[in-house]
This record gives C-alpha cells, structure tokens and sequence, in this order.
C-alpha cells in the first residue's frame, strides 16, 4: 500500500495497493527515503530484500499509478535519478551474498531498458568499488551526487556521480585508523565547486576541489 499524506494534519488524501513487496530507497542508515523525482512527477519503489532478481516499479505521484515495471536479473539497488527523469542509476552487487562489492549502472528510463557497461572512474580503472555508504549530499542543481563510503580494509572515499553524463569519480580519503567506525560522525556539504567532509561537531577535516579532485586537508 502506498499512500499520499497531507503533512498538515496527517491526513491520508490517496492510497493504493501496490502488488508485490516494495519500499521507498534508503541509501543512508537514518535518513529519509530517496528515488523522488526532482520535478515531483514520480517516485521509484523497489523491492525488499536481496534477491538474484530485482523488482522496480515509477509510481506516478500525482494519482499513484504505476507507470513502468521493471524486473532485472541481478541483486540490484536505487542509487539516484538525473535531474529530467530520464536515467535511473542504480547499484549492481556481485551478487544477493555479497553485499560490499559492487559497480554502478545506468537504466534508461525513456527506453526501458538496461545500458551496457558500468559508471566507473576512467581514469582509476583499476579501483573497485567496495564498502558501504555513510553520508551523501546533492549539487543545488540535482545533477552530481556525492556520497562517502566506508571501506573495512581499504581506504574510505567519496563517491562522486555526475547523473547528467554518466561519468563517475572516485577520492580516497586519507583515514589510516584500522577502526573506521568514527566515520559515522561525518558529514558533507557543497560550497560551489567545494565539497567540504567534516565531522558533524563541526570541526573541519579536508576539502574536495570538484573541478580537480584534488584534495585538501585542513589544520586541525
């Protein structure tokens, strides 16, 4: 059952049944539901749990009608949407026991189907994309998604994603802890081409240059 609720006062103003078993994205522990539509036209359900088969269904939020169906062989999960609704990212797990390792794939929404290839750093081909994400923040503009990802024997990094160009880039950040468990204290946020990463306190710890990548650790 999926319902619109007026947040006024809570009341339901329209529902209906969805057949099958399908949440609203949550890609952060914590945070609120992702795979809404910039312009609010529809919202992205998939399916519970994590199976060899994935079931995605584009729910018109104006009446909650199902506009398009998707099923895709695989362990698949929501990741985000480009600024026009046309490209639906999403994130490939090797596999439905193997959670943590993963590559990023593009569906295009307008013709229905699965792009070939994955969205990855071409310029770091040799990195893979493992871990589990913490922490994400999005340009005012919709179009890149930054998300910080925690890696139990690597290195944490951020995960940058242009959903306009399908292209993706990827920064190590310089934590040498065994323990990367403080990470969940961090947060982002984008100052023009500035992605600031620090701790929730407020205390200050690097800077991404998004035009470069390059990065800056800032004095204690």
């Amino acid at each position: 059952m999926i319902a619109k609720i007026r947040t006024a006062d809570g009341s339901v103003r329209k529902s209906r049944s969805v057949s099958g078993s399908f949440g609203i994205p949550v890609l952060v522990y914590g945070n609120a539901g992702d795979g809404i539509a910039r312009d609010d036209t529809f919202l992205v359900l998939q399916s519970t749990g994590i199976h060899s088969t994935t079931a995605l269904r584009i729910v018109m939020t104006r009446d909650l009608a199902v506009r398009d169906s998707i099923t895709l062989k695989g362990a698949f999960g929501y990741d985000a949407l480009s600024p026009d609704g046309t490209k639906l990212y999403l994130i490939q797990h090797s596999s439905a026991e193997d959670l943590e390792h993963y590559v990023v794939r593009a569906y295009d929404l307008t013709a229905h189907r699965l792009l070939p290839g994955r969205i990855a750093d071409k310029t770091q081909q040799s990195w893979v994309m493992q871990g589990f994400p913490l922490t994400r923040t999005t340009s005012v503009d919709g179009r890149w998604v930054f998300t910080l990802y925690q890696n139990p024997g690597g290195y944490p990094f951020v995960h940058a994603l242009d959903t306009v160009r399908s292209v993706a880039h990827c920064v190590g950040l310089p934590w040498t802890a065994k323990d990367q468990g403080p990470l969940n204290r961090l947060a982002m946020t984008l100052h023009g081409k500035t992605l600031a990463v620090q701790w929730q306190s407020g205390k200050r710890w690097l800077n991404i240059d998004t035009g470069t990548w390059k990065l800056h650790v800032l004095p204690a």
